[in-house]
């Protein structure tokens, strides 16, 4: 049996899409000015200690859901000897949406970097590695707008831990429950030689070593790329400008 690496991964990025956050102030202040309105509406027959307590208890409820999130852990991060796997498991149809494996070979090099209570993992692709591409601004914009309406029905926009970043092309992931040095270990008794992973003790020091993209962005797939790193064509596209 094949030796493999799980982590859990710490905040909301490996469950929601990029921005959720964001909504929980926005639900509460919608659900604070109904509170408001209602107390006018009824011509100030509303205690004032009743609508201070109501807007309270959600501003509490508010910041509990957000801590919540922020300190959740799942397991969202395996490797073993063909590559890495990002994102959580799931009963969704559309699993490979939520999901993205980077085979060794398309991995340029591994960075650590630790952090207050977790390792920032820092995965560089390769300029022939193939990726699925960020969804644009309206297509975020959208699936955030369609969580504040179904607040239930969220979970069907990419995760954030599967969105490749926009000034490269690689993911950032946040590791917790592991030291850097044993999982520096660890990952390099998997990764082929090819593959460099260090240790870094600053972000500064991360910059440095990562490779800047080149002039005018990011390299892209020329077809469109499933989260598994295949083409619709079954065959790896050459990397094109935008």
């Amino acid at each position: 049996m094949d030796d493999i690496v799980v982590c859990l991964i710490k905040g909301p990025a490996s469950r929601y899409p990029r921005g959720y956050l964001w909504l929980f102030p926005v639900w509460f202040a919608i659900l604070g000015g109904a509170v408001t309105v209602i107390s006018f509406r009824l011509n100030g027959q509303l205690p004032l200690w009743l609508g201070a307590s109501e807007i309270g208890g959600l501003l509490l409820a508010v910041l509990t859901a957000m801590c919540v999130l922020l300190t959740a852990r799942r397991v969202a991060f395996r490797a073993d000897g063909t590559g890495i796997l990002l994102g959580t498991r799931t009963i969704r149809k559309r699993m490979k949406r939520r999901r993205v494996f980077l085979p060794w070979s398309d991995i340029t090099q591994i960075t650590l970097v630790p952090r207050r209570s977790t390792v920032l993992a820092d995965i560089v692709l390769g300029p022939a590695a193939i990726w699925v591409p960020r969804p644009s601004r309206r297509e975020q914009a959208a699936v955030l707008f369609a969580a504040l309406l179904m607040p239930f029905g969220v979970g069907r926009g990419r995760p954030a831990l599967t969105m490749v970043r926009h000034d490269r092309p690689g993911y950032r992931v946040r590791i917790c429950e592991m030291p850097p040095g044993h999982l520096r270990l660890a990952l390099h008794e998997l990764a082929p030689e090819t593959v460099p992973i260090r240790v870094v003790n600053s972000m500064a020091a991360l910059r440095a070593l990562t490779p800047r993209p080149p002039r005018g962005g990011i390299l892209r797939p020329v077809w469109p790329a499933n989260s598994l790193g295949q083409s619709r064509s079954g065959q790896p596209p050459a990397p094109s400008r935008p």
